[in-house]
């Protein structure tokens, strides 16, 4: 009988010590949020505007990208220049690193250069001090959290250009494997007209990181009384920096103002013009989906969707090409296995495509490809494993005839 009672107590001081944990992890967001406030988003605007139009590569800039590199050395964080070259420009990006239990990064960034002429308050001073305002909410707690993912609060200049910073880190993470968890790029948050603008924001996706805008809504759910926005889901495009980690595979969104700002590109563009509580709010949003992010505090218990998209069963395939449906899938050549995998809850981590039951390839970045071009004969069977980042799975498999010697 006592064995019994101590096993029901332990078991009630397990509960209770969870829903305390649970209780406090909710409780830091609410505090980290907070620390976000209009005096803290108007004094980053209002210091990147009077450098005055921060042009990539003048001087302006160069002074701005100093100040920020300071702000977040002394906020505490491992700080860092990235300098860049690309199309005639060189410049540099800014990078501050809160590490967490694993290397995989998830990325809050923004562009600080501005067009000529214009002292970019919101294009894209709001968007900066987003970066600046995460950075030192977070920094007060850095010592206390413990963290799943690292963060990277980044800066980007040559976004005016082409996107040219974006561009290079983007290759650089890319080419050196780097594992990108997801990336929230904020561009023109700080601008609204009316009621209906001042309750909404936009967050641009595609289909393979609209997990993280699923997320973004239900963390302003959770987070309602300090956030209260709705948020209206875009599909993205090449129109600022979040599209070259897309280009790369990486999953990544856009925040954006509902209301698009008329004085955008202009000598109008300054800090008399910025809805400082609306920006604080779209902030708030930001800072709350990062926070989820790097903890993992998502419940995901379901398999991804994935598929083989190439080669299809049932069809003829030659030298890489599909020539005819002929009922079995047959191969003369080499191909290129092509596989869809998509997760509405944490994304994708990886993709391990196998032949015969041995691994080919671990692809951690989309598109998920790999050129099977060995000496295979007759039958053989191709299957391929998606993982979530919560480590749920799930595969596709079929048999292909195969002649390439």
């Amino acid at each position: 009988m006592k064995k019994v009672v101590c096993v029901l107590i332990a078991c009630l001081f397990t509960q209770v010590y969870f829903l305390n944990v649970s209780a406090h992890n909710t409780n830091y967001v609410e505090d980290i949020i907070n620390t976000i406030n209009e005096e803290m988003i108007s004094n980053y605007i209002y210091t990147l505007q009077n450098f005055g139009p921060r042009i990539t590569a003048t001087p302006s800039c160069q002074q701005a990208g100093q100040y920020i590199y300071e702000e977040l050395y002394e906020m505490g964080y491992e700080t860092r220049f990235l300098p860049w070259e690309n199309s005639g420009y060189s410049d540099r990006n800014i990078e501050a690193i809160l590490p967490g239990e694993r290397n995989d990064s998830v990325i809050i960034c923004a562009h600080y250069d501005s067009v000529p002429t214009s002292p970019g308050a919101d294009d894209n001073g709001s968007g900066t001090a987003a970066v600046l305002a995460a950075a030192k909410a977070i920094s007060e707690y850095k010592d206390r959290i413990q963290l799943t993912y690292t963060i990277r609060f980044i800066t980007f200049s040559g976004e005016e250009e082409g996107l040219l910073g974006s561009y290079s880190y983007a290759s650089n993470a890319h080419n050196n494997n780097a594992q990108i968890v997801a990336v929230l790029n904020a561009d023109m948050i700080g601008y609204a007209r009316s009621d209906m603008g001042k309750n909404r924001v936009k967050i641009y996706d595609d289909e393979n990181s609209a997990w993280i805008t699923n997320i973004s809504i239900d963390v302003a759910k959770m987070y309602e009384e300090y956030i209260g926005l709705n948020i209206v889901r875009r599909d993205a495009g090449a129109n600022s920096d979040h599209w070259p980690f897309l280009a790369y595979g990486y999953d990544a969104v856009f925040f954006h103002e509902y209301e698009f700002n008329d004085y955008y590109h202009t000598s109008n563009d300054t800090a008399d013009k910025i809805d400082f509580n609306y920006a604080t709010r779209v902030t708030r949003l930001i800072v709350a989906t990062l926070i989820h992010l790097a903890n993992l505090e998502i419940t995901d218990t379901e398999p991804p969707s994935v598929r083989i998209d190439k080669p299809k069963e049932g069809y003829l395939y030659i030298a890489d090409r599909e020539i005819i449906r002929v009922g079995k899938t047959i191969i003369i050549g080499k191909t290129t296995i092509e596989v869809n995998a998509v997760d509405d809850k944490t994304g994708i981590n990886r993709v391990e495509i196998y032949i015969d039951g041995h691994l080919k390839a671990t692809l951690f970045s989309h598109p998920y490809k790999f050129i099977w071009d060995e000496f295979a004969i007759f039958t053989h069977k191709i299957k391929v494993v998606a993982y979530d980042n919560a480590e749920n799975s799930n595969y596709n498999e079929f048999n292909v005839i195969v002649f390439n010697a």
